[in-house]
């Protein structure tokens, strides 16, 4: 475990972090244990496997919760569910600066000895300007890792778990608002695009991708982690769901499949990440999404409103038989 030492790992040298960000069921956890083959520090304080991710999520348990805690404070639900974008003035919100300290502190904290680390924690995306914010502050080296499904694919593997944020429409708005507001941020960055079928289907290939495009050594110790990762932690029942780049999809939602194109491109290495008319219709696609922020605030509403009104008949449900004729003369 890191000790308490300022960020940096080696006296001089700024530390290089090294972010995986991507939709929910993107397969980021399954990239985040394929960063940690390239040598990539993740600490020893990780969330552990549950029904919902069998082999683990990888991220690390503090800065987990510290992020949890600054969605809660934009009054977002949960950390993939709300719709609602974040209006660039609340990004100077007095209650960000007791964040930035927390956050500081644990980086500090747990990964200051460390050179080389990363980590990945569910949300990060959609508040990237904060987490930005923090890296400045520590003079780190950043480089990102995305993780791209199609989002047909996101919306079934969603549906396991909760078939009303597995329907197409919701899915796909959640997909838009976690990727595309702040994806523009990584062009002051390098990063990596990974696409999770690909990751499936040659993941040693796909690791070594991303070690040339962050710069990583490739030692020996490396590329026999890369083995282990392909040939003992991959496995093809991880992966239930595909979707085609070209497949439209009477309800896929247009954004998404735009973007999804360029993500798509870039992880193939159909384009380079300078490419400008990426940024052009990027830019294209986050006006088009900011244009609807009335409509995706309205329909947060809408949900908080159907899930105040759920619990309160839970509640009335279980109430007291005196209490339920109480209320039930008061109405």
């Amino acid at each position: 475990m890191a000790n308490d030492s300022e960020a940096g790992g080696v006296a001089g040298t700024p530390g290089h972090v090294v972010v995986v960000i991507g939709a929910g069921r993107s397969g980021t956890s399954t990239l985040t244990r394929g960063i940690q083959a390239l040598g990539i520090e993740l600490g020893n304080n990780l969330k552990p496997g549950t029904p919902k991710n069998p082999k683990g999520f990888f991220e690390d348990e503090e800065l987990l919760a510290l992020n949890k805690r600054l969605h809660h404070a934009f009054g977002l639900r949960g950390t993939g569910a709300s719709l609602r974008l974040i209006e660039e003035d609340e990004w100077q919100a007095a209650f960000l600066n007791e964040h930035r300290q927390a956050v500081t502190a644990a980086i500090q904290k747990r990964f200051g000895a460390f050179p080389l680390w990363g980590f990945k924690s569910g949300g990060v995306m959609r508040l990237l300007p904060f987490w930005e914010q923090v890296f400045e502050q520590l003079g780190l080296k950043v480089s990102y890792v995305v993780a791209a499904r199609h989002p047909l694919a996101v919306a079934r593997s969603r549906a396991k778990l909760n078939a009303l944020r597995g329907v197409q429409e919701k899915s796909d708005l959640e997909w838009l608002v976690r990727v595309v507001p702040y994806f523009h941020l990584l062009r002051r960055h390098p990063f990596s695009v990974v696409d999770y079928d690909r990751l499936m289907a040659e993941p040693q290939i796909q690791l070594r991708r991303v070690a040339g495009a962050l710069d990583l050594p490739l030692t020996s110790d490396v590329e026999r982690e890369i083995n282990v990762f392909g040939e003992q932690f991959i496995n093809p029942s991880l992966q239930h769901h595909r979707g085609d780049a070209n497949a439209g999809g009477e309800r896929l939602n247009p954004l998404a499949r735009d973007a999804y194109r360029w993500l798509h491109a870039l992880a193939g290495d159909e384009i380079a990440p300078e490419n400008p008319e990426l940024w052009r219709d990027w830019a294209r696609i986050r006006g088009e999404l900011y244009a609807m922020r009335h409509a995706l605030r309205h329909i947060d509403f809408l949900e908080d409103e159907a899930e105040r009104r759920q619990t309160q008949g839970w509640k009335r449900l279980f109430a007291p038989r005196s209490s339920r004729v109480s209320q039930a003369d008061s109405d």
